[in-house]
């Protein structure tokens, strides 16, 4: 048994110079090759759809609001994450009672790009939505459901970008969310 342990310890000894032989230094070339090309982004919307039906008839605040962050490995395909507000407020029960409403959720898309320009970006958008309605900070209803969607971006500078996109979310939710905001991009 020691000798397999002894065996195994040497082994990994020696392996470990192939492990730091790796030249971590950043160049201009690795942000072309894709391992800088990620974004950020920010932006504030309008529900329509069945969702904006229920925020309208409990009189909630029907804006909604995300963050996401993408990775663009190549120039025609990114995939995104996003963390997104859809609706909240405040409403009054038929028992006099003040509830808390809101509804959030995370998703995971996959973008496909069309550059029209050099500054111009059309997209489509295909992926999933994992959303939560809570009334007084307990779960009231949730689901998983598809997103297809799509928009455009356009470049302000180097690295700050406006975006426009629609989604629409099926399933339970059954809602179109029409959104507009900022990026900053690294490439």
């Amino acid at each position: 048994m020691n000798k397999y342990l002894l065996g195994s310890a040497l082994a990994l000894l020696l392996a470990q110079g192939s492990v730091f032989a790796y030249d971590y230094s950043y160049t201009e070339d690795a942000s072309k090759d894709g391992a800088a090309n990620f974004y950020v982004g920010a932006g504030l919307g309008v529900l329509g759809g069945d969702a904006a039906d229920a925020c309208d008839a409990l009189d909630l605040n029907c804006t909604s609001w995300k963050t996401f962050v993408g990775y663009r490995p190549l120039e025609n395909f990114a995939i995104e994450g996003a963390y997104q507000n859809l609706f909240s407020g405040r409403y009054t029960g038929t028992d006099n009672n003040s509830y808390k409403v809101e509804s959030t959720g995370l998703s995971a898309s996959a973008l496909g790009i069309v550059s029209l320009k050099d500054n111009l970006d059309f997209f489509g958008k295909l992926g999933f939505l994992a959303w939560e309605a809570r009334t007084n900070g307990k779960a009231s209803a949730d689901g998983t459901d598809m997103i297809l969607g799509g928009g455009i971006q356009s470049k302000i500078n180097e690295n700050l970008g406006l975006r426009g996109e629609i989604e629409h979310v099926g399933g339970d939710l059954d809602s179109t969310n029409y959104s507009a905001g900022l990026t900053y991009s690294t490439f």
